[in-house]
């Protein structure tokens, strides 16, 4: 876009702290709001540092950053056109309604989220004024405060899908994915509750087996008897989805279908998915270092957003009448992990695992 926008952003973590700095970097107003205080200073004292795997991808960008605490300082200025939410899933409600007093009459606002939030944004919000943003392909971790780091090629069509609640195609669905093109490559999806749950599927299988295992992403794939975990909780989440309505697209470029027959047992499909997954560990689609965001909170000894991952599988399968057993196992463990009472192991998922051990 070509006219500087107002962005008001609530976290300013891994993928707040992504986009904020990309859109600042393309002359947009962006204001970061943070609780971890330390990142707040940081950010003003030396800007975000941004890395990805090309050195062309790395920057050091100012961005304006507000604690919470002072966020009230706002109702001075001018109204934001834009805010987005990028907080965990469980500080959603608050997060929205921390900044819906500074958006203007005709602004949006916009999970930019793991899980499924936009209903509870537009709970806050009010359906007219909700729109969502699935970030579907950026992998970035907050490594220290003010510093990010990518861990997946940048620019692969819909890193970023953007749509209404409703499905219309819209205006200022198109101008928000223009705006956001600045970031990564964009699409305008007339499907977000489908799209949510494409998202859903890949969560579900890589970070709570991330979290419950204490392994890297490429690891999850490397070690047999968890991708196979991975494969059957995947597979799972598909089969409720579809129970659900939804439509599930590729999942890491499976074919949903694959997915499923494999975690089902269908041993042609599981061969096929394993080796796709085996591929993206040495093709460079995903860089060595890089942990799932679940995966870091149980590194940092941090709440987990597992009940709005694999929790939503096994609400959904209760609600459908199917099965999820894998997903109900990694919640399960992944909650005793939260409380101390499991410490991540390999072998944690050994009783999930589809196919020969």
């Amino acid at each position: 876009m070509s006219d500087t926008r107002r962005v008001l952003i609530a976290g300013a973590g891994a993928v707040g702290g992504y986009i904020g700095a990309h859109l600042a970097r393309a002359g947009h107003a962006v204001t970061l709001i943070d609780p971890w205080w330390e990142n707040v200073v940081a950010i003003r004292a030396r800007g975000l540092s941004i890395t990805g795997i090309t050195a062309e991808e790395a920057f050091t960008q100012p961005v304006r950053a507000l604690g919470v605490g002072e966020t009230q300082s706002l109702v001075r200025e001018a109204p934001f056109d834009y805010a987005f939410v990028a907080m965990k899933s469980y500080d959603t409600r608050w997060a929205a309604e921390l900044v819906l007093p500074h958006l203007g009459p005709d602004g949006v606002i916009a999970s930019a989220q793991n899980g499924i939030n936009d209903p509870t944004i537009a709970a806050a919000a009010g359906p007219e004024r909700t729109v969502g943003i699935v970030v579907a392909g950026i992998a970035a971790e907050l490594v220290e405060p003010a510093r990010i780091r990518r861990a997946v090629p940048r620019g692969r069509p819909g890193n970023l899908e953007i749509g209404e609640l409703d499905g219309r195609s819209t205006e200022r669905v198109a101008a928000l994915a223009d705006l956001l093109s600045a970031v990564d490559s964009t699409l305008v999806t007339t499907d977000l509750p489908s799209r949510r749950w494409t998202k859903l599927v890949v969560n579900a299988m890589r970070n709570a087996v991330s979290a419950a295992t204490g392994l890297t992403g490429n690891d999850i794939t490397r070690v047999d008897a968890v991708r196979r975990a991975a494969i059957r909780i995947g597979g799972e989440a598909i089969r409720v989805g579809r129970a659900k309505g939804l439509t599930v697209g590729r999942v890491t470029g499976i074919d949903p279908d694959d997915l499923q027959g494999a975690a089902e047992g269908d041993a042609e499909r599981l061969a096929r998915v394993e080796a796709i997954m085996l591929a993206g560990t040495r093709d460079g689609t995903r860089l060595d270092f890089q942990r799932p965001s679940m995966g870091q909170d149980v590194l940092r000894g941090r709440r987990t957003e597992i009940d709005h991952i694999n929790g939503l599988v096994v609400a959904g399968a209760e609600e459908t009448g199917t099965a999820a057993p894998g997903n109900r196992a990694v919640l399960d463990i992944v909650r005793a992990i939260e409380r101390g009472r499991l410490t991540p192991a390999p072998d944690r998922l050994a009783g999930v695992a589809v196919g020969p051990g």
